[in-house]
Order: C-alpha cells, then structure tokens, then sequence
C-alpha cells in the first residue's frame, strides 16, 4: 500500500552514494532516500542525537520549495506530473563548493558563493508549482513569524507561503539545532576537520527530491526528477 503524505517539498538531496550523503544520512541518523533510521558516528563523547534532533526529521537536505499541503482536489500524481515536467525543462548544473559555517544560532553547509542556476531552480519551483499548494493555516502562518519576519519576508510569506524565498532564499544543508555560543564554535571546528574532504570541489546537481512528510513527522524521498541534460 503505497504511503500517504501530509505534506510535500522540494529538496537537493545529496548524489546518491557520495561521500556528502553518506555524511549527512550518518551525521544527522536519519536516511531520507531509504526511510530509515541509521547510526551516529561516535565522536570524541559528542552528544550528536541531541545536536541532529531538530533537523533530523527532515533528513540531510537543501530546501528548494519548502513543505506545502496540497490544495484541494490535488492529488500527488498531479504534482509528480507538474514538478517532472518543470525540472526537465532546468539544465544540470554544478553548485559551488560547500563549506560549514553558522546561520545564527545553528551549523549548516552553505556555498562558498552564490549560485545563479541555484538560485533560479528554487525561484522556478516556488512560482510555478504555487497553483498546487494549499493556503496556510492561522496556525501555519503563526508558526512562521515566531522567527520574527522583516516586512518583505512577510510579504513573500503571504504570497508564496514561505518567507525565506525569492531574494530571501539563501540555499543550506542544515547539521545541527539551535546551539549556545560556545558549542557552536567549538562543534563548527570539529565540522570542519571531519568534513573537510567534502568542501573542495563542486557538486552535481543532476535531479531534485521530491519528498513527503509522513504521519511520524518523518520526511521520505518519493522519487528524484531528473534535471535536463547540462548544456555543453
């Protein structure tokens, strides 16, 4: 019986079988391609299942279009359908070369630089896909300004349902949960020496993981969609 979603996303997940998946599936316990639970690494008394227990869920991921519901009288093969036909339409490219660093209070691989075929990849999915999605929730939007939005994160929050989108999109493979100052410098540098054979080169974006939210709050991929061939 096939599985049934709460909600659904569109992520970079890592080429399968690299290095950086099997780092991050490792890292954060939690495989999203194979829908199962996988062992930490044991480093140095490294308390790495509080650390990884926000983002595990979620699974070692970019977000490109953020969890949605789907409108009403959308079922998921008409997202299948949509998301397929869009992301064959975007050439695979090579994003740049990643290397942690912290976004406020938690760690993240991030780019070195900005990518502009990134960039247009989540911009494309945001837009084009929005007529699938269902509106938020009183609840939903509540949750999203808990942050505290600036005025024009509130605007996109209100028009596309995720205020970290457009010009406010700022692509990130999160490794850890909110963590005090000290912890965060000092994990930071432990990141960086474990990882540090990941961070030197480009990475393939060669598909975009469509994915869905089961009733355990667990994210499982549902099938990767292929980008078209990169132009030579």
């Amino acid at each position: 019986m096939s599985r049934k979603f709460i909600r659904h996303a569109l992520y970079f997940l890592p080429p399968k079988g690299s290095g950086l998946e099997e780092f991050g599936v490792s890292w954060l316990g939690w495989s999203i391609t194979e829908g199962r639970v996988v062992a930490h690494p044991q480093i140095a008394n490294l308390p790495i299942a509080s650390i990884t227990k926000r983002p595990r869920r979620y699974g070692f991921h970019g977000t490109l279009k953020a969890p949605f519901r789907l409108a009403d009288g959308v079922r998921e093969s008409d997202l299948i359908t949509e998301a397929t036909a869009l992301v064959s339409s975007i050439p695979a490219f090579e994003m740049p070369a990643l290397h942690i660093t912290s976004l406020g209070s938690f760690l993240a691989f991030v780019p070195q630089e900005l990518s502009a075929e990134l960039q247009h990849l989540a911009s494309s999915l945001v837009q084009e896909l929005d007529i699938l999605r269902a509106p938020l929730s009183d609840a939903e939007l509540a949750r999203q300004r808990r942050a505290g939005l600036t005025p024009a994160q509130e605007i996109l929050l209100k028009k596309w349902g995720y205020p970290y989108v457009m010009d406010e999109f700022r692509f990130h493979l999160t490794l850890s949960g909110r963590l005090q100052t000290e912890e965060l410098k000092s994990i930071k540098s432990m990141l960086q020496t474990q990882t540090s054979h990941l961070t030197g080169s480009p990475v393939q974006v060669d598909d975009v993981g469509l994915v869905g939210e089961a009733e355990d709050g667990r994210f499982h991929l549902i099938r990767r969609l292929p980008l078209a061939a990169a132009k030579r």
